[in-house]
């Protein structure tokens, strides 16, 4: 695959995953609930009364999440090929990898809300436990994506001036912004949240940007 057809495939997946951001955040507000309430332990009444709160509304914010998933890791593994050369093979394989392993805590948290989804709506139980569980998968899995992306951050700011302005958000603003939320008393993040839900979408419509204008690398690249 030529680098002209890689960016331009790169481009393509970094829209797609930015629209999905955007779905995700629209079918969020519009149905008045979405994933983050049951990234945090509940009692079990307490999440059976916000599962039932809109339930096609819920499938619908995680069916764009299940989009992005498909979105993001397909970009992340041809970007991981797009940097050769440019970072450490050892960085690219880390991120990567923890690309990988915070898609599949993503994929089993989505699945398993359905699964209680499910439950709430056919008269199983839904306990305390699981969702306990789920917080600390959640937990896990941006904490990963913190890592892997600080790591390919590296890599963008070697793909010009654009890639450069994206390394320092993911460094300057996305990474305290991710930290803090687990800092400050749950019921006081909802804002945090957003705002990184808000850079999700920028950084993937920045990034559709940079590929899409066939960037030269540095000049250890070129």
């Amino acid at each position: 695959m030529s680098q002209t057809n890689l960016n331009r495939i790169l481009s393509i997946l970094a829209l797609l995953a930015a629209l999905s951001v955007g779905g995700i955040i629209a079918a969020g507000l519009q149905a008045g609930i979405s994933q983050e309430p049951f990234q945090i332990a509940r009692a079990s009444a307490e999440n059976l009364v916000k599962l039932m709160t809109n339930p096609h509304g819920l499938r619908l914010n995680i069916g764009f999440d299940n989009a992005f998933i498909v979105f993001y890791v397909s970009f992340f593994v041809l970007l991981a090929h797009r940097l050769k050369g440019i970072v450490p093979d050892e960085v690219r394989y880390v991120a990567l990898f923890g690309s990988l392993l915070g898609a599949l805590l993503d994929a089993s948290e989505n699945q398993h809300i359905l699964t209680m989804l499910f439950s709430a709506e056919h008269g199983l139980p839904v306990s305390t436990e699981e969702s306990q569980i789920q917080m600390m998968v959640s937990n896990l899995k941006f904490h990963i994506v913190y890592v892997s992306t600080l790591l390919f951050a590296f890599g963008l700011a070697r793909l010009g001036a654009l890639g450069t302005f994206i390394a320092l958000g993911v460094w300057f603003v996305f990474l305290p912004l991710g930290l803090a939320i687990y800092i400050v008393p749950p019921e006081l993040a909802r804002p945090l949240i957003i705002a990184r839900g808000l850079f999700f979408l920028t950084s993937f419509v920045l990034m559709a940007l940079l590929f899409f204008g066939n960037p030269r690398a540095s000049a250890a690249e070129a």
